[in-house]
């Protein structure tokens, strides 16, 4: 007997030593999300294809934070670099708004400079359940109906366009995490892949042409397979200068660049007269979209049409992003940055990086950037005459 209890304290011992080392592993190990113990994709970010620090982020709703880059003296801005997706919208004026979303992972320095909600911001935000951080913002966008927005008005008060900290952000962030629904991670999954889709066309650049002071520049990278952005200023539109961010002075560039298709509408309880206009991403059928990854260029689609996911959950998804074929497009591991256009825009070749010489086949891609004016097809016609002399004038200058 004397025996037997010494076999079974012993045993009892070793039991506790090993339950001890287990609970030891899961604690140095950090914080696991829900079933992902045996699910290694449960750590990657389904937003970029890449693993995530802490996969308790993957529950935190992905963050919206408009930036304005107009005047010039608000550049250069801070956050561009770091954000998992970036969408670029036009508002009015020739100025464009690079939205930036967090998701999975938080910015490492200051975001800035925060504008105002825009139209078409709250049909981005609920396709992706998120939440919006912006800065004052007009009565008139508040009454169009728009959900999870926190208005930033800098440290000291009333401020126009402020900066925020990182620790405000935080702050902000741990708010919503208890007011808003934790993300969905399985209806928010893009195919990735290293290895670029069979086909495509040859796209070393690509000159987005927003207006006269708003002009970008898109250059691919062979070595770092991104593609770079410039950018001219107000002061000198005929100059692109590399766009660089103030946060962690790395170049702003992105693994994928698109282009999405997108119907626009009178914004809603607006005269016509002012022109504000809204931008119809929630429940779309099927939009054409363009794919630069890899120094190529893809044609394809994308949608936010309702099928069972919505029907059951009464929630939306982010669009999906399709081939032609119908599958999912295999987009390039890493970041995303999406420019939104009205559908018929015009792209095609030029001779050079800023040409203007219809060029097929050279791998330099233009875009001029047609706004919202419905049935004013003369002055639509104009911009692309406009840029034909703005072109000329860059090639003047640059060459």
């Amino acid at each position: 007997m004397k025996t037997l209890r010494t076999i079974l304290s012993i045993a009892a011992i070793m039991m506790f030593v090993l339950c001890s080392a287990a609970f030891q592993t899961a604690d140095e190990t950090g914080p696991m999300i829900s079933n992902a113990a045996h699910d290694p994709s449960r750590y990657m970010n389904p937003l970029t294809g890449t693993p995530v620090s802490d996969p308790d982020m993957l529950q935190v709703p992905p963050v919206f934070v408009p930036i304005a880059r107009y005047p010039s003296t608000f550049r250069p801005s801070s956050g561009h670099s770091q954000a998992q997706w970036v969408y670029e919208m036009y508002v009015s004026g020739e100025e464009s708004r690079p939205i930036l979303m967090f998701y999975g992972e938080k910015p490492s320095g200051n975001l800035g400079r925060v504008s105002s909600a825009i139209y078409g911001l709250e049909e981005l935000r609920r396709l992706y359940n998120g939440v919006i951080i912006a800065g004052g913002t007009s009565q008139s966008i508040l009454n169009s109906g728009i959900y999870n927005l926190e208005l930033w008005y800098g440290t000291g008060g009333w401020q126009e366009y402020p900066v925020l900290p990182l620790e405000n952000y935080e702050r902000i962030l741990n708010k919503w995490i208890r007011l808003a629904k934790p993300a969905d991670v399985n209806n928010m999954n893009y195919a990735f892949s290293d290895t670029p889709p069979e086909g495509g066309v040859p796209a070393s650049s690509l000159f987005f042409r927003y207006a006269k002071a708003n002009q970008i520049l898109w250059r691919y990278d062979e070595g770092t397979g991104k593609y770079y952005r410039m950018q001219n200023t107000i002061e000198d539109p005929y100059s692109l200068v590399e766009d660089i961010d103030s946060s962690n002075s790395q170049p702003v560039g992105t693994d994928n660049l698109i282009i999405l298709t997108a119907d626009h509408d009178w914004a809603p309880g607006q005269p016509h007269s002012a022109g504000l206009f809204t931008v119809n991403l929630n429940y779309a059928d099927s939009n054409p979209a363009l794919i630069f990854r890899d120094g190529k260029l893809y044609n394809a689609t994308w949608t936010t049409k309702s099928e069972t996911f919505e029907r059951e959950s009464n929630r939306l998804r982010p669009p999906r992003i399709l081939d032609l074929e119908g599958n999912n497009f295999q987009l390039k591991p890493g970041q995303t940055w999406v420019h939104i256009v009205m559908p018929g825009n015009p792209y095609y070749e030029v001779e050079a990086e800023l040409g203007n010489e219809i060029t097929p086949g050279s791998g330099h891609w233009k875009l001029p950037y047609i706004g919202f004016k419905p049935g004013a097809e003369e002055e639509a016609v104009q911009e692309v005459s406009e840029l034909s002399q703005i072109e000329f004038q860059l090639n003047q200058v640059n060459h």
